[in-house]
């Protein structure tokens, strides 16, 4: 390993099974190998991530029954407008908070079980949670870092937008209408942005768990390891979004009569809609991070000979057990 505590351990590789071929793939064999593990240990992959599809669900149930609303009808439909705001804005932020916890630990768990199967050993849910939830912690700051790397440009645009509005004198016409359009042009470069940052540390997960890298570390080595080919990672984010549309397509007829519902109707719709996102959520979510876990094994065997690397470790691992068993010289008697 290229640094920190060695993840894959010498001893267990002698009797390690047949593992997959480390060599460099294209992007449609890596999708291929993604879809592969995950359909043939569906119940492994879906079981970690019902944990932060149903964090989300509880949250938006949450966030629904507490914050007050208010209906007006237009055009025939109910349209519904929160009201106290700054409620709403805290219980997002608390519960982004919480999601971002929860999120983290499953997709350490993800990787290790990724991991432990590509390198040809057995993985099981209880395993890959004790794993995971061994340094919880240094995996859910690893997401924030992410998180943060994408997100601060966004965060500082708004920011820069409150001033302005509120140092912008009313005297002077057009100047809210200039920094409102000053600002759409910051929003769309703080878009762009965000896509090429999120790119850049997308295997930050993947080098914190096999690494042991702490989250700077951990997005360090995860810009290292991707100078180049970021596309085939753009590629695999899209393949995700198209599948959560595919899933949301099935949602489109409930949202709409929750328009025209009120009362508690409008209630048993909207919790409906919840269940099918948290559906989406789990059964959509394992294919990035199995899929990010394959592109990191390929970054590596592209860079670094990690398939020469690993196959020497296995090749001590079994010589080492018959070095133990014949001593170079006899016991006295």
């Amino acid at each position: 390993m290229a640094s920190g505590q060695s993840w894959a351990a010498v001893e267990s590789l002698t009797t390690a099974p047949e593992s997959w071929d480390l060599r460099p793939l294209s992007a449609g064999e890596i999708l291929d190998r993604t879809f592969q593990l995950y359909r043939s240990r569906f119940a492994l992959f879906a079981s970690l991530a019902v944990l932060p599809a149903a964090v989300r669900f509880v949250t938006g149930a949450l966030q629904l029954l507490l914050v007050p609303k208010q209906q007006v009808m237009r055009h025939g439909q109910h349209v519904v407008f929160g009201r106290g705001p700054w409620i709403s804005a805290g219980l997002s932020i608390g519960f982004l908070l919480v999601y971002f916890v929860f999120y983290g630990i499953t997709q350490a768990a993800t990787t290790w079980a990724v991991a432990e199967i590509y390198l040809g050993k057995t993985a099981s849910v209880r395993a890959a949670w004790r794993a995971a939830l061994s340094h919880w912690l240094r995996y859910v700051l690893v997401t924030i870092r992410q998180g943060w790397s994408i997100g601060w440009w966004f965060i500082l645009s708004v920011a820069m937008l409150a001033m302005a509005i509120g140092l912008a004198s009313s005297r002077i016409p057009g100047v809210v209408g200039i920094i409102a359009f000053l600002f759409s042009l910051q929003i769309v470069a703080s878009c762009i942005y965000a896509v090429w940052a999120a790119l850049k540390v997308s295997l930050a997960v993947p080098a914190s768990v096999i690494e042991s890298l702490d989250a700077n570390a951990a997005v360090r080595r995860s810009i290292a390891l991707l100078p180049e080919r970021k596309g085939r990672i753009f590629l695999l984010g899209l393949l995700v979004y198209a599948m959560s549309i595919i899933v949301g397509i099935v949602l489109i007829p409930i949202a709409m009569i929750a328009l025209r519902a009120q009362g508690a109707e409008r209630y048993i719709l909207q919790m409906l809609e919840l269940l099918g996102a948290f559906l989406s959520n789990m059964l959509v979510g394992p294919v990035a991070a199995i899929a990010l876990c394959l592109f990191y094994f390929d970054e590596r065997v592209r860079h670094e000979g990690f398939d020469i690397e690993f196959l020497m470790l296995r090749a001590g691992a079994a010589a080492n057990p018959v070095a133990e068993e014949s001593p170079s010289s006899p016991e006295p008697v």
